[in-house]
């Protein structure tokens, strides 16, 4: 079964490097993986057929799809296209999560994954959202294996412009070149791509065809001549001097940017050229400093990215997010429509909540006791919450039935059961569930909230439903909602608290705030945006309070709880909500088909 689909670049001007390195991959992947080339390119594309005559070993040897079905699902859909606008990420997203390579295009923003090998000017990029790559190295490119000595002079020079050439860049460097008696024509080869029109003939110079595994063949030559792009990392890393000519701005602007010595755009610069000619062994020297400094695979890691929580928007179905911090592991994007921010995590990781050591060790270890311990403060807490609760049910709430999700140890269903409610807890981890059962006397059972299958499992007619920093750690937080909605009375109190993401945490430094965001963590809320998607599942949003206030987190703020500064910035982080974490309660008033319909019934 193929799990990942290369998509290359075929549009006609954008070489053949894309293409070449899906082949590569998918060599490297084996049978779980294919490359798209589609039957029907649409204009100025190469279509399949072309392909498969210019590159007949590979296609051959590679499975090729050329039409994608309609229920076809793969684990990692793999962009190398140069560009790629937004109507056709989300085609792609709809099929697989997205990694892409060096994208360039309004997709940086979106994908679910970037991966950068060539080097790139920060902020370049017109699309929204992060910058910053989830992994950047030269290592990723396909380096040959073969390397030589750095060399002295120009003995053997090779001059290769890629597959296409659409920019006649060859045969500007040999005009220049050899008329000006720099080089000999015997010294000079120049590779013809697959995708190439024929070049001028110049008289004594060596004409090669399509070169096979041409990257192997580079440490024969003491100068390569080529455009910024993978055939010069590939020559510096062989040791090869470098030479770039290249086509645009842009690719001038990069070479430049990691120290390769150019020709210009377009048409070599008279100067620049002699001057490249006289310090063979300098060229070599600037070119081996931009060398990658390690040879890494990038099939392998492409091979081990497990994406999890890559589909839509749990709240509203939008396919595209705008990605706001990206890392090796993780990805958060916010939605457009509604927006939550949502991470999606590509490496298996254990729950750590069905586990005793997370309420004893690691709670001691953050709070400086263990969970039990802590349970009378918690309890202080959980009276203040179900004071606020109380006040949003008029009928009153003795003998009501409160299920508290995520329990825990019970401090909220021991403060609940102690003020009249007919409390009822769950939770993930049996030793906790075990624990208010023989303790408080209160029944609690095991299961997972988000189970496609424990609908039955609940109680019903609830007057309300409670989590107390659980509702993040849900990765189908859309389906976590409807079963919250299911299991309320029309009035019933939704209550939650969870970490914000408008805190002074977030705000002094968002990429430190996701960094440290726990990797189950999987919805990031706000106060702002809470009312909006709970809207959208038929809750009214009546009070949210603001928590975790942190004044020592403010700039220049001492940790002194008597000083001056930190009195003010307490003042300003109540007064601007700028705690780190959240509670909010909500009144379920029913979905829009659900209310007319009691409407109906009560006229009747």
């Amino acid at each position: 079964m193929v799990e990942i689909l290369l998509v290359p670049s075929v549009r006609r001007g954008n070489g053949s490097g894309h293409l070449v390195r899906c082949f590569s991959l998918a060599a490297a992947l084996g049978p779980k993986a294919a490359v798209y080339l589609a039957d029907e390119p649409g204009p100025g594309s190469w279509s399949a057929d072309e392909l498969r005559l210019a590159y007949p070993r590979e296609t051959a040897s590679t499975r090729i799809i050329g039409a994608i079905r309609s229920d076809a699902r793969f684990r990692l859909v793999v962009l190398d296209r140069r560009r790629t606008n937004q109507d056709e990420l989300e085609r792609w997203i709809g099929i697989g999560a997205v990694a892409a390579i060096d994208e360039g295009g309004p997709a940086r923003g979106s994908a679910h994954y970037l991966v950068d090998i060539l080097p790139r000017i920060a902020g370049a990029t017109r699309g929204r959202g992060v910058d910053a790559a989830n992994l950047a190295s030269l290592g990723f490119l396909a380096l040959p294996v073969a390397r030589r000595e750095p060399p002295t002079r120009a003995g053997r020079v090779l001059v290769s412009f890629g597959g296409e050439d659409p920019a006649g860049l060859a045969d500007a460097f040999l005009s220049a070149a050899l008329s000006s008696g720099l080089v000999t024509p015997q010294a000079v080869s120049v590779v013809s791509g697959a995708l190439s029109g024929a070049a001028a003939e110049y008289e004594g110079v060596t004409a090669l065809g399509p070169v096979q595994n041409l990257k192997e063949k580079l440490r024969s030559y003491d100068l390569v001549v080529t455009q910024f792009g993978l055939t010069a990392f590939e020559a510096a890393w062989a040791g090869c001097a470098v030479l770039l000519l290249n086509p645009s701005d842009e690719h001038e602007r990069l070479g430049r940017a990691v120290g390769f010595a150019s020709l210009g755009v377009g048409r070599p610069n008279p100067r620049r050229l002699s001057a490249a000619f006289s310090d063979i062994g300098g060229l070599a020297a600037a070119s081996a400093a931009a060398a990658p400094p390690e040879r890494l695979d990038l099939a392998a890691k492409l091979a081990e990215l497990r994406p999890h929580h890559a589909g839509e928007c749990p709240v509203c179905g939008r396919r595209l997010g705008e990605a706001i911090y990206r890392s090796e592991r993780k990805t958060y994007l916010r939605c457009p429509d509604c927006g939550l921010v949502r991470m999606t995590h590509f490496f298996p990781r254990d729950n750590p909540y069905a586990e005793r050591a997370y309420f004893f060790d690691e709670y001691k270890a953050q709070y400086g006791r263990t969970y039990i311990d802590d349970i009378p403060s918690i309890r202080t807490a959980c009276s203040k919450r179900l004071a606020v609760i109380e006040s949003m049910l008029p009928a009153g709430h003795e003998g009501q039935g409160v299920l508290d999700v995520g329990c825990a140890y019970g401090a909220f269903v021991a403060e609940a059961q102690a003020r009249g409610w007919n409390a009822v807890g769950s939770d993930l981890a049996p030793d906790a569930v075990e624990y208010v059962k023989s303790t408080w006397k209160i029944p609690a059972f095991v299961g997972d909230f988000a189970a496609p299958a424990a609908d039955g499992l609940y109680p019903r007619n609830l007057a309300c439903l409670s989590m107390w920093y659980v509702i993040e750690h849900f990765d189908e937080l859309g389906r976590v909602l409807r079963r919250v909605a299911s299991l309320l009375r029309p009035g019933g109190v939704f209550a939650f608290s969870t970490p914000s993401g408008e805190g002074i945490s977030a705000k002094r430094d968002a990429r430190r705030f996701y960094e440290r965001s726990p990797d189950d963590h999987y919805t990031v809320w706000s106060p702002s945006t809470a009312p909006g998607i709970l809207k959208r599942f038929g809750f009214d949003v009546q009070r949210i309070v603001v928590t975790g206030h942190h004044p020592e987190r403010f700039p220049g703020v001492p940790a002194e709880a008597d000083s001056l500064r930190y009195g003010a910035a307490m003042t300003v982080s109540r007064l601007l909500g700028l705690g780190d974490t959240f509670e909010c309660y909500a009144v379920y008033r029913g979905r829009v088909e659900e209310r007319v319909a009691r409407r109906s019934a009560e006229r009747t």
